[in-house]
């Protein structure tokens, strides 16, 4: 009976630690997919992966239009004002893309920008080939759109021409 009990106390313990480890991903899919739905039309999920640390996904779209509930603006100075009053907006800007967005929201409002930049730069850890294709070329088209929301760190490019949605969280 005690070496029963040793493999009881030795199981339980293995199902602690793989408890431990699943809790420290940044994120999940389905959480990921719930909230970025209530501010764009998700289709299918094209790649996502999480660690302890970042989460990364693409998602195609079903339009290219953010919904009602994410406040959508055309400037810099606007974006960083409901940013900091709302804590979460999106700016389209035909003619700059959305690195040229956070530079210059970086000019302005320096921990916005810089939240936003890192947060980019931290989900490098969890892109696969196709998130980082995609963020890649959707961070410098032209028009495509930026949004960011302070309460999850989630950064998201929106790619009309691909319809595709990039979202990168960094360890937030």
């Amino acid at each position: 009976m005690p070496r029963a009990a040793a493999h009881m106390r030795n199981a339980m313990s293995m199902l602690v630690l793989m408890a431990l480890a699943m809790a420290c991903v940044r994120d999940e899919e389905v959480a990921q997919r719930d909230r970025i739905e209530q501010w764009f039309s998700l289709g299918e999920t094209v790649e996502f992966k999480a660690g302890r640390d970042c989460a990364a996904g693409v998602y195609r779209v079903k339009g290219d239009r953010v919904k009602a509930a994410m406040p959508l603006t055309d400037n810099v100075g606007e974006m960083g004002r409901v940013l900091a009053a709302r804590g979460l907006a999106a700016m389209t800007r035909p003619g700059q893309s959305p690195d040229q967005s956070m530079v210059a929201l970086a000019n302005i409002d320096r921990p916005a920008g810089m939240r936003m930049r890192r947060a980019g730069l931290e989900a490098r850890a969890c892109m696969g080939e196709i998130t980082e294709s995609a963020f890649r070329h959707a961070i410098v088209t032209m028009g495509a759109t930026l949004a960011f929301d302070n309460e999850s760190g989630a950064l998201m490019l929106l790619e009309p021409q691909s319809g595709l949605l990039v979202v990168a969280m960094g360890a937030g």
